[in-house]
C-alpha cells in the first residue's frame, strides 16, 4: 500500500489543538467578518449615504486654488515678505508679448525692422486694449506722459535754462502767436539797444526768452533744427530690451485662481490678436512669455497629460482585472467600492483642507494607482477561498488573510503621504493630507464595503471549484511534504541581488542629480519656453527681478550704487531711470517754470494780428544778435543764424501775397501762417502738460507703463534688480539672491520665493524619505511583532529603491521638482508586496511555502501601480514624464525585489524546514 504520508489528501483533518487565547488581530477580523455577514445592507446604505454626503460637500466646499503662491506656507518668513510686497505694490507678474525686430539675428541698417516692430506693437496695443479681460496693456510711453514728467526728468542745466526763459515760457503758454512774436521781437530790440547797460543776468534772460519763442516759430518751417523745440512733442518710447532688438507689450490678464487654467480665456484672446498681427507683419516674429503664460502653458499640458494618463491607466487596469479575475462582476464590485471611497475622500478634502492646489489635484492619480490595490487582494483571496469554501467562509478567510495585509499596506502608504505634514511646504502638506486620508478610506472601503458586496452577490452560490469542500470546523493549509531545497541557490541569488543593489546605489550617488530648472521640465518645443530663452539670450529677462523697497530717492540711489559692486546683478530698474534727484536748484527752477505757465493768460483773438513784417524784424534782430555773439560763442552763433534762416524762409512764403501772386502762392502763405499758429498752440499744450505733471503727485506723474513698477500708492519706491545669468538654474539663482540680500536682507521677489521653495522641497524630500523609512519599519514591526519578518520586508524595500535609483542614474533621469516625492511614496507602496507575501508565509505551518493567489495579487497590484503612474511616460510635460518613469521602474523594481528576496530570505531563515507543533499557528 502506498504510504499515506507520501501523498496526503488535499484536505486533512488537523490534530486536536488545545484552546488558546485569541489575539487582538483575530478578535477584530472575526468581528469585522461577523458585521459584514450579518448587516451587509446596512453597511452599503451607510457607505452610500456617506458617499453622497462627500460628493455634496465637495461640490459645495471643495474649490480650486491655482495660485502658485498658495503652494508655499504663508507663515514662512520669506513668504511673509513677498505677500507684504504684493499687498503694497500689487500684482506685477505680467505676461509679455515679444516682438523680435530682427528674427534672423542680423543687423538692420535701414531700420526697416525697427519700423515694422513699432508698427506691430502699435497694432498689438490697439487690439489687446479692446479685450475686456485685460485690465492693463502697456507697450510704450506716450509723448504726453513724457511731458508730464519733463521737469523732473530734465538735466538741471536745461531745466535752469528753461526757467531763465520763463517770460518766453509764459508767452508760449498763452497760445497767442501775436503776443509771443511781438514779445520776442521787443526783447531782442531791448537787448540790441540797451544791452551794454544791462547786467549779465538780464541780458541772458532777454536772449533766452526771445530765442525760446523764435525757435518754436521756426519749427513751423518743417526742416527741423539742431534741437527739438517746445512745439515738437517727443517720440513715443517703446518698451525694448537692452539691445533694442526685442520689443515688449506688458499685459496684465484677469486671473481667476478658482479655475485650473487661471488665465485661459484672456490668454486665448491674446493669442488670437497676436496671430492676426503676426500675419500682417511677416517681417517680424511675435511670441508670448512671462510667468503667467509659462504657468498657463504648463498647466494646460499637464492637465492634458493627466487626462490621458488617467484614461490609459484606468482602461488597462480595468482590462487586467477582467482578464485576471476572469469576469466583470467582481472587478465591477471593486470599482463600486472604490467610487465610494473616492467620494469619501473628496468630502474629507473639503472638510480638512477646503480646496485643491496645483499639487494636491494629483490625488486622483494616486488613488487610481494605489487605492484599487487593496481590492485586488480582497478579490484574489476571496476567489481562492471560494474554491474550497462557501461564500460565508470565504468572507471570513478574506478577513483573516487579506485584510491585515491591507491594513498594514494602507498604513505604510498613507504614512508616506501624511509625513508631509512635518515639512514646511504647504502644497505638499495639503497633498499629504488628502492622499493619505484617501488611501486609508480606500482600504476601509475595500475591507468592508467590497466584502459586503461580494457576500450579497454570492451568498446563495455554491463553491466555485471542483475540489471537495473542506471540513467546516477549520481551514487547513496544504503542506507539501517535500524535502526543503538546498541553501546554496538562495545564497547565490541573494549575493547577486546585493551586488546589483550596491552597484545601483553607488551609481546613483555618483551620477544622480537634482534638476531644479523648471524650464527644463516643460514640454519640449513649448513656444512660451522658447521665447523665454530667446529673450534671456538677447538681454536680461525683466520677468525675473529681485525687489528692494526704499522710502525715498536717496535710498534708491544707494541700492543702485551698491548693485554695481555685484556682477551677479545684471541691471537695475528704478524711478531714477525716469527722474533726477531733487535738490534746491531743481526745486527753484521747477517753481519758476510752473508759475510762468500757470500765470499765462489764455489765448484771445487779437484785433491786430502779427504781420510778416514783424516776424521779419524779429528775424533780422536775431541775426544781428548771432553775429554779435560769434566771437564769444561761435556754436551758439551758428545755431541762431540757422534759426534766422529758417524764419527767413517762412517770411518768404508769407510775403507772396501781392498783386502778382498766384493762387498757389496765396495758399502757401496761408499754410505758413497756419503752421506758425499751430506751432505756438502745440508749444502751449506741451508746456501746460509739463505744468500739470509738475504740480501732480509724483506717482500720478509717472507713465502708466512703469508706475506700479516704480512706486507704491504708499509713497515708497521699488528698485528692481535683474540677474546677470540664467536664474532658472539653481547655482546662478543662489548667487543672485545672495547678492541682493547682501544689499538688503529684507529683499523679496520671485527669485527669493523660487529659491526658498526649492530649498523647502528639497528638505521636505529628504525629511519625508527618512521619516517614511522609519515609519514603515515601525508599522511593519507592529504588524508582525517579529524582528525577522520586519527585516525581510525592509531588505526588499532597500533592494527595490536601490535598483530604482540606479536605473534612474543609468538612464540619465534626474530627480526633479515633479518626481522627487516619488521616492518617499515608493517607500510606502513598495513594501506592500513583501508584507502580503510574509503574511501568506506566516499562515502556513511549515514545509514548502506556497504563495498561491497572494503571488498573483501582488503582481497585479504592482502592475496597477506601475500602470497608474507609468501612463505618465506618454506625457509631453517632461517633469510628469519622469514621474511616470520613476514610479513605473520603482513599482517593477519593488515587485521584483519582493518576489526574489522574500522567498529566499524565508528559506534561509528556516521557515520551510520548521514544522508547527500542536497548538502553534505561525512561523516566528
Amino acid at each position: 500500500m502506498p504510504d499515506p504520508a507520501a501523498s496526503p489528501p488535499p484536505f486533512s483533518t488537523p490534530r486536536p489543538r488545545p484552546p488558546r487565547a485569541w489575539s487582538w488581530r483575530e478578535f477584530w477580523t472575526r468581528r469585522l467578518a461577523d458585521l459584514v455577514l450579518r448587516a451587509p445592507w446596512t453597511i452599503l446604505a451607510i457607505s452610500a449615504a456617506l458617499a453622497i454626503g462627500g460628493a455634496v460637500l465637495a461640490w459645495r466646499g471643495l474649490g480650486l486654488d491655482a495660485d502658485t503662491n498658495s503652494l508655499i506656507a504663508p507663515d514662512r518668513p520669506f513668504m511673509k515678505l513677498y505677500r507684504a510686497f504684493l499687498e503694497e505694490f500689487g500684482d506685477l507678474e505680467y505676461l509679455y508679448v515679444v516682438v523680435d525686430s530682427r528674427p534672423s539675428g542680423g543687423e538692420d541698417p535701414d531700420d526697416r525692422g525697427r519700423r515694422a516692430a513699432e508698427s506691430a506693437v502699435d497694432e498689438l496695443i490697439e487690439g489687446l486694449r479692446s479685450i475686456p479681460s485685460l485690465p492693463a496693456v502697456h507697450g510704450r510711453i506716450e509723448p504726453s506722459e513724457q511731458l508730464r514728467l519733463a521737469t523732473r526728468a530734465m538735466e538741471i542745466d536745461r531745466l535752469e535754462a528753461l526757467a531763465t526763459a520763463s517770460g518766453g515760457v509764459g508767452d508760449l503758454a498763452s497760445g497767442d502767436a501775436t503776443t509771443a512774436i511781438r514779445g520776442a521781437s521787443e526783447r531782442l530790440a531791448t537787448l540790441l539797444s540797451r544791452g551794454l547797460a544791462l547786467d549779465d543776468r538780464a541780458r541772458r534772460t532777454l536772449a533766452a526768452e526771445a530765442i525760446l519763442v523764435l525757435d518754436v516759430v521756426a519749427s513751423a518751417e518743417g526742416t527741423g533744427g539742431a534741437e527739438p523745440s517746445l512745439a515738437e512733442p517727443p517720440d513715443p518710447q517703446y518698451l525694448r530690451s537692452d539691445t533694442g532688438r526685442m520689443y515688449f507689450v506688458a499685459v496684465m490678464p484677469a486671473k481667476d485662481f478658482g479655475r485650473l487654467e487661471a488665465i485661459a480665456e484672456p490668454l486665448a484672446a491674446i493669442r488670437k490678436v497676436v496671430a492676426e498681427v503676426a500675419a500682417r507683419h511677416p517681417e517680424v516674429e511675435i511670441g508670448l512669455t512671462g510667468k503667467p503664460v509659462l504657468q498657463a502653458d504648463e498647466l494646460s499640458t499637464t492637465n492634458e497629460d493627466m487626462r490621458l494618463a488617467t484614461g490609459i491607466s484606468f482602461s488597462i487596469v480595468a482590462g487586467l482585472f477582467v482578464v485576471v479575475f476572469r469576469g466583470l462582476r467582481r472587478p465591477l464590485l471593486a470599482i463600486i467600492a472604490f467610487a465610494m471611497a473616492f467620494a469619501w475622500t473628496c468630502g474629507v478634502a473639503a472638510l480638512l483642507v477646503g480646496h485643491l492646489n496645483l499639487l494636491s489635484i494629483v490625488f486622483t492619480l494616486v488613488l487610481v494607482g494605489v487605492g484599487l490595490d487593496y481590492g485586488v487582494h480582497v478579490v484574489a483571496r476571496f476567489m481562492e477561498a471560494r474554491r474550497r469554501r462557501l461564500a460565508s467562509g470565504a468572507i471570513r478567510d478574506v478577513m483573516r488573510t487579506a485584510v491585515p495585509g491591507n491594513v498594514t499596506g494602507s498604513l505604510t502608504s498613507a504614512a508616506a503621504f501624511l509625513l508631509a505634514l512635518t515639512t514646511t511646504f504647504e502644497g505638499l502638506r495639503e497633498l499629504g493630507v488628502i492622499a493619505g486620508s484617501g488611501l486609508l478610506l480606500c482600504a476601509l472601503a475595500m475591507c468592508v464595503v467590497l466584502p459586503a458586496l461580494l457576500w450579497l452577490t454570492e451568498r446563495r452560490g455554491r463553491r466555485s471549484a471542483r475540489e471537495p469542500l473542506p471540513p467546516p470546523s477549520a481551514v487547513v493549509e496544504t503542506v507539501a511534504r517535500r524535502r526543503p531545497p538546498a541553501r546554496a541557490p538562495d545564497v547565490l541569488l541573494l549575493a547577486a541581488v546585493g551586488l546589483v543593489t550596491l552597484a545601483g546605489i553607488v551609481l546613483a550617488a555618483r551620477s544622480l542629480r537634482f534638476e531644479t530648472n523648471l524650464l527644463e521640465l516643460q514640454a519640449e518645443g513649448l513656444p512660451s519656453v522658447e521665447w523665454e530663452h530667446r529673450v534671456f539670450d538677447d538681454s536680461v529677462s525683466a520677468s525675473w527681478f529681485g525687489a528692494i523697497v526704499v522710502p525715498d530717492l536717496a535710498g534708491a540711489a544707494r541700492v543702485v550704487d551698491a548693485a554695481k559692486d555685484h556682477p551677479e546683478i545684471g541691471r537695475t530698474a528704478s524711478i531714477l531711470d525716469l527722474i533726477r534727484p531733487e535738490d534746491d536748484r531743481r526745486i527753484a527752477a521747477r517753481a519758476r517754470i510752473r508759475s510762468a505757465i500757470e500765470q499765462a493768460p489764455a489765448a484771445s483773438v487779437a484785433s491786430d494780428r502779427w504781420t510778416p513784417a514783424e516776424l521779419s524784424t524779429a528775424a533780422d534782430r536775431l541775426a544781428l544778435l548771432a553775429r554779435a555773439a560769434a566771437s564769444q560763442a561761435p556754436e551758439e552763433s551758428r545755431r541762431l543764424l540757422a534759426t534766422s534762416e529758417r524764419l527767413r524762409r517762412l517770411i518768404d512764403r508769407l510775403e507772396k501775397t501781392g498783386a502778382d501772386a498766384d493762387a498757389d502762392d496765396a495758399h502757401d502763405a496761408h499754410d505758413a501762417r497756419a503752421a506758425i499758429d499751430v506751432a505756438i498752440e502745440s508749444a502751449s499744450s506741451n508746456l501746460r502738460l509739463m505744468a500739470e505733471g509738475d504740480g501732480a503727485r509724483l506717482r500720478e506723474a509717472l507713465p502708466a507703463a512703469l508706475r506700479d513698477q516704480m512706486m507704491a500708492p504708499s509713497g515708497r519706491f521699488l528698485v528692481r534688480l535683474m540677474p546677470n545669468g540664467d536664474a532658472w538654474s539653481l547655482e546662478p539663482l543662489e548667487r543672485f539672491v545672495e547678492a541682493i540680500r547682501s544689499i538688503d536682507p529684507q529683499a523679496t521677489g520671485v527669485p527669493m520665493t523660487q529659491l526658498e521653495s526649492i530649498r523647502d522641497m528639497t528638505r521636505a524630500f529628504m525629511q519625508m524619505a527618512i521619516l517614511a523609512f522609519l515609519a514603515v519599519a515601525i508599522l511593519v514591526w507592529l504588524d508582525f511583532r517579529s524582528v525577522l519578518a520586519t527585516l525581510v520586508c525592509l531588505c526588499t524595500l532597500v533592494v527595490g529603491l536601490g535598483w530604482t535609483l540606479g536605473a534612474m542614474a543609468a538612464s540619465g533621469t534626474s530627480l526633479n521638482l515633479a518626481n522627487f516625492f516619488a521616492v518617499p511614496i515608493l517607500m510606502g507602496l513598495g513594501i506592500d508586496s513583501s508584507v502580503h507575501l510574509v503574511h501568506r508565509a506566516r499562515e502556513q505551518r511549515g514545509g514548502r511555502i506556497r504563495y498561491g493567489a497572494t503571488a498573483k495579487a501582488v503582481v497585479l497590484t504592482a502592475a496597477t501601480t506601475a500602470i497608474g503612474f507609468g501612463a505618465l511616460v506618454f506625457a509631453s510635460h517632461r517633469g510628469l514624464q519622469t514621474l511616470g518613469m520613476v514610479m513605473l521602474v520603482g513599482s517593477i523594481a519593488c515587485l521584483g525585489a519582493a518576489m526574489l528576496v522574500v522567498p529566499s530570505l524565508l528559506r534561509l531563515a528556516g521557515w520551510e524546514r520548521r514544522r508547527a507543533a500542536p497548538g502553534e499557528g505561525r512561523a516566528p
